[in-house]
């Protein structure tokens, strides 16, 4: 759900996001292209477990029993997996709007992502053990206002909105292998970073992400596949270390995933990462941490030079400075911290889903100080299952603070005084405080609203305006329909 591949100082603003519950948070990605890949915007994605998008980190959890499936599909979706083809469908509607924030205040936009997979057990099918082949094609409909992230300008808030200008995109086309009873997972083909880096720790499709991923790392939208392998070992049943290549890929949005021979490939984003997690299955008080670190050898705008070295890159279609490679570090936690019943087993039966409140972080930093972002840190309490007759319900506040490079908000008060604005300084820091929910509405249908105040927003996506965005509100939500487990595709 990002812009187009114009990158930062774009010259057209519209050239060119718990359980089987949880995992239908898998929208979450909003993207955009990094240095090298500039700004693409992202689309919902998979960064938790689930049909759709299913993960290939080491399998912390426990493996499920043998799948139910109850619809109209379900004789034929379970003979289909006896024989080693499993498939999905997931819908995710996206609607925002920005009554009071931004740079064009009161617009809305929305768009629809229908998300079709299957699985092909190699296993079955050709006696390859611990093989599979993973497919999933994105359909997008009901949209409405492209132009949304320009609206509203800022590199958070303006982050939501979906930009989708074709109608379907490859979204995933891998081989993946698992070996040594399943603690060591190779997958390659056309995937994306974010399937494996950086599980955001929120509940909330629409606003749980971490900038550093989208806008210095390189990440395209999730669902926007790119050449990738990755490789994960599990080293204990609670922690595991990961690591992986994959292209950095301009413009991604404008193709549709098989133009294979057209796309242009920029350069190459090279990850690890070494984390823990437990859940209540095995602790009382559950957890997880990650550190995740990336290289970004694509060229990107050199902020620095263009600003303080040289008048070129101040003007509309002047040539900007670049410069090779970026890097930086993200650290992501959750920890429980409470829950009502104590950790008590009742009648010998572990609850999953109980009453509690954890806390949560999402921390990046950038070595670079010729890109837009410095430092960007998000902090959340989250209230789950505060009516144990509605287990996957969960309530959140959160803060994220946001600073840019001092370079960049040089440059974005150059180029609103060149487009006949004040050129006043753009703030370092931002503040946005958000409150959010996760609200289960039966047969798994699910429905987060979200609504954020924004404090000292800038232009990012809209820098050559005379506009100055402003403080103020932001609301959307997301709409998930879990279509294949409704049919009997998919258990539910």
């Amino acid at each position: 759900m990002r812009r187009d591949g114009q990158g930062a100082r774009r010259r057209h603003p519209r050239s060119g996001t718990r359980g089987k519950t949880a995992g239908l948070l898998l929208a979450a990605g909003l993207a955009l292209g990094g240095p090298g890949a500039q700004a693409q915007q992202a689309s919902p994605v998979g960064q938790f477990n689930d049909q759709t998008q299913p993960r290939t980190d080491p399998a912390i959890a426990a493996k499920p029993g043998d799948p139910v499936r109850v619809g109209p599909l379900a004789p034929w979706a379970t003979d289909m997996a006896a024989r080693g083809l499993t498939f999905d469908i997931n819908i995710y509607d996206f609607y925002q709007a920005n009554p009071t924030a931004g740079l064009r205040r009161g617009e809305q936009s929305n768009s629809a992502y229908f998300v079709l997979s299957m699985n092909a057990d190699m296993q079955r099918l050709a006696n390859i053990a611990g093989g599979t082949i993973k497919f999933t094609q994105t359909f997008f409909g009901l949209v409405r206002n492209l132009n949304m992230a320009a609206d509203i300008g800022d590199t958070t808030v303006g982050y939501q909105p979906p930009y989708t200008p074709n109608n379907n995109r490859l979204s995933l086309l891998t081989y993946e292998q698992k070996l040594l009873d399943d603690r060591l997972v190779i997958e390659l083909g056309r995937t994306h970073p974010d399937r494996y880096y950086g599980l955001p720790p929120c509940n909330s499709i629409n606003s749980c992400f971490q900038d550093l991923f989208y806008f210095n790392a390189g990440f395209t939208s999730p669902l926007f596949a790119v050449w990738g392998a990755n490789v994960a070992y599990q080293m204990s049943p609670t922690s595991y270390i990961q690591a992986g290549a994959f292209t950095v890929n301009p413009n991604t949005n404008v193709l549709s995933g098989y133009d294979w021979g057209y796309e242009r490939i920029s350069g190459a984003l090279v990850m690890t990462e070494i984390g823990t997690k437990t859940t209540y299955a095995t602790h009382a008080y559950p957890g997880r941490v990650s550190l995740t670190g990336f290289v970004n050898t694509a060229d990107h705008d050199d902020n620095f030079k263009t600003v303080f070295g040289t008048s070129k890159g101040l003007n509309p279609g002047d040539p900007v400075l670049q410069k090779s490679g970026t890097s930086g570090v993200v650290l992501t936690g959750t920890q429980t911290v409470w829950r009502a019943d104590a950790g008590l087993i009742t009648k010998g039966d572990v609850n999953l889903h109980p009453t509690a409140i954890s806390l949560y972080t999402g921390t990046g930093y950038a070595f670079d100080p010729t890109i837009p972002i410095r430092f960007n840190s998000f902090f959340g309490v989250l209230l789950e299952a505060p009516d144990q007759s509605r287990p996957n319900d969960t309530y959140g506040l959160k803060v994220n603070w946001q600073r840019l490079n001092e370079n960049y908000t040089q440059f974005l008060a150059d180029a609103n005084f060149i487009s006949g604005g004040s050129g006043a300084p753009y703030s370092r820091d931002k503040l946005i405080f958000e409150a959010n929910a996760h609200l289960d509405i039966g047969k798994g249908v699910i429905l987060e609203p979200v609504v954020q105040y924004v404090v000292n927003p800038n232009s990012f996506w809209n820098p050559y305006t005379a506009r100055r965005a402003k403080d103020g509100f932001y609301g959307g939500f997301t709409l998930v329909v879990p279509l294949g487990t409704l049919l009997g595709l998919a258990p539910g």
